[in-house]
């Protein structure tokens, strides 16, 4: 009692604050409910083609603030499940901001989560209204008109979902971002006032990140520019999706480093360094998937066509690089079916763009060919050259024949028991041409088997008999090998060979002229005939005048050696000075 008396004021000023937060609590909760209305009435008059509910308004008078909590955002076409829910939306005034007499605030999201299934996405796709003409900003702005200067999304989600998807779906969690200066006055074109950050986790083990600035007041829609990461991305998530286009993934990761722009009047992605590890991917065809392939590949035309020296957009990826990874291919729609496939893959392909300028592209990389045949490969090519630019080397080393024998059932009607099989080629193709050969050479090569061919007819049996006399017949007795080469020359849309060369070359391989592994020389590779001019016959020298004293005799001259033991450039003497195989 005598403190009271003492501090009559104190006392006083201690009951009106007490009395004032009971009354600001008091008109929290009276206005909760009214204000839950008036927020999910006023926000769905702005959507287009959805729909929002609201589980409670919690008020906060005292501070200016007030929050949303509990938001389900649905698909009005398709309601089940919804596109979205925020777990809620905390709007708040910036104070220190009235001190610059300037109003903004500041807007907290909470565990938002959006769920995207195939249907809604359809949807989307068919409707008239655009998606940026939803309304989503207007229905922000309907609740909170105070401009905003931060938003920050805590925890957030998303998820795609479909039926191939449900057992392990693609989804993006523990995304948190956050983007200041939101509303900054209009902004020069080409600036980006507002910073951004932005990290999550993508299917659940890799790491995704964006760090730049955005403009969100561009017309008609924002723009944003910066750095952005993938580290370690699993794809074995996407193979569902991939089966759409014939492809079997399993493994895999993926990771990425460059920059991006997105603006209204163009978009571009400089990638630096695009790398897939452990990567195990075929492309499967059958009679059933004919006519979605042919219909795939006129879409890939298409776009094509559409994105090479697009003004608006650029593409250019300085490094793709495929580590440690597989690469197969499977027919099923011949009998029996077969599966081609390249291991131990490592693939570099340098200097990729969709535009004209940067030059040419190249690439280079080794392999193993049905796990045993050493592969090396590289060329270049103008990705955006009309006609076609491209050159390929390839060279191939004893790869097992019985590992190709259900590829060579499908098409030749036999299986071997023994071999190994090599292949050199180089291809060029530029202005409208093709030149280039292939060498194709069969080693230790032994068909028929009485253990694998004895539940066969008879007739296949005697077939592989002869078959197997004829490649003794053109096998060369020192190189054990059959080979042959076959010139490509011509127009690209009517390529020819020289299927008379190519037996001559597999007949001289098995009788005197070895042709040895490696490429050709090219400087001895003759041309296909008429596709070039003969070259002038040269007369021999005058000797000169001499007097009858001065005579000597003159040699006889011996036979001309043919020009193909001379110069051929499969014999054994137009290789580094080593003997000719039909000499001892």
């Amino acid at each position: 009692m005598k403190v009271c008396r003492a501090n009559p004021g104190k006392a006083i000023l201690s009951g009106l604050a007490g009395s004032l937060v009971v009354v600001l609590w008091m008109l929290d909760a009276l206005l909760a409910s009214p204000m839950r209305r008036w927020a999910e009435r006023t926000m769905n008059s702005k959507l287009n083609g959805y729909t929002v509910r609201i589980g409670r308004a919690r008020p906060h008078i005292w501070k200016l603030a007030f929050d949303l909590d509990n938001l389900v955002l649905v698909q009005n076409s398709h309601p089940d499940p919804p596109v979205a829910d925020f777990g809620a939306l905390e709007f708040s005034l910036v104070f220190h901001e009235l001190l610059r007499l300037k109003v903004a605030g500041d807007l907290t999201i909470l565990r938002p989560a959006l769920h995207i299934n195939l249907d809604q996405l359809k949807e989307e796709a068919n409707s008239h209204v655009s998606l940026k003409d939803r309304g989503w900003q207007r229905a922000v702005e309907s609740v909170y008109p105070i401009k905003l200067d931060r938003v920050e999304v805590l925890d957030g989600s998303l998820l795609y979902l479909s039926g191939d998807t449900t057992g392990r779906p693609l989804q993006l969690t523990k995304v948190s971002m956050v983007a200041r200066n939101v509303r900054n006055i209009a902004a020069a074109r080409d600036t980006f006032p507002s910073p951004v950050t932005l990290e999550g986790v993508l299917f659940d083990t890799g790491r995704v990140s964006f760090k730049g600035a955005a403009d969100f007041l561009r017309e008609p829609y924002l723009a944003a520019r910066g750095e952005i990461h993938l580290v370690q991305v699993p794809l074995d998530r996407l193979d569902p999706l991939a089966q759409d286009f014939q492809l079997r993934t399993r493994g895999g990761f993926l990771s990425v480093n460059g920059s991006m722009e997105y603006t209204p009047e163009a978009q571009k992605a400089h990638l630096r360094d695009v790398r897939f590890e452990h990567l195990r991917v075929d492309y499967v065809t059958s009679r059933a998937t004919k006519a979605i392939e042919w219909e795939h590949g006129r879409q890939a035309v298409k776009l094509a066509k559409k994105v090479r020296n697009a003004p608006s957009l650029l593409l250019q990826v300085d490094l793709l690089k495929l580590t440690h990874s597989q690469i197969g291919f499977v027919n099923e729609a011949t009998t029996p079916p077969y599966r081609l496939f390249m291991s131990d893959v490592d693939l570099d392909l340098e200097n990729l763009s969709n535009q004209a300028g940067p030059g040419r592209s190249r690439f280079h990389g080794h392999g193993t060919f049905m796990g045993h045949g050493t592969t090396v490969v590289s060329g270049g090519s103008r990705l955006t050259a009309s006609p076609a630019d491209f050159d390929v080397r390839l060279k191939l080393d004893d790869a097992r024949l019985p590992d190709l024998n259900a590829f060579l059932l499908a098409y030749a009607g036999v299986d071997v028991a023994e071999g190994l099989f090599s292949v050199y080629t180089e291809i060029t193709v530029k202005n409208s041409r093709v030149e280039g050969y292939i060498k194709p050479l069969l080693k230790n090569l032994k068909i028929y088997d009485r253990q694998k061919d004895q539940g066969k007819p008879f007739g296949k049996r005697v077939e592989m008999h002869v078959l197997q006399m004829l490649a003794s017949l053109f096998k060369n007795r020192s190189s054990k090998a059959v080979a042959t080469v076959t010139r490509i020359s011509g127009s690209t849309s009517d390529p020819k060979t020289n299927e008379w060369e190519a037996i001559r070359k597999l007949i001289g391989n098995g009788l005197s002229h070895a042709i040895l592994p490696g490429f050709l020389d090219k400087q001895k590779v003759e041309p296909l005939p008429g596709t070039v001019d003969p070259p002038a016959r040269k007369k021999p020298p005058r000797s000169p005048k001499t007097g009858a004293g001065d005579r000597t005799p003159t040699p006889a001259a011996g036979p001309a050696a043919p020009a193909s033991a001379r110069t051929g450039p499969d014999s054994q003497a137009g290789l580094a000075g080593r003997p000719s195989a039909h000499h001892p």
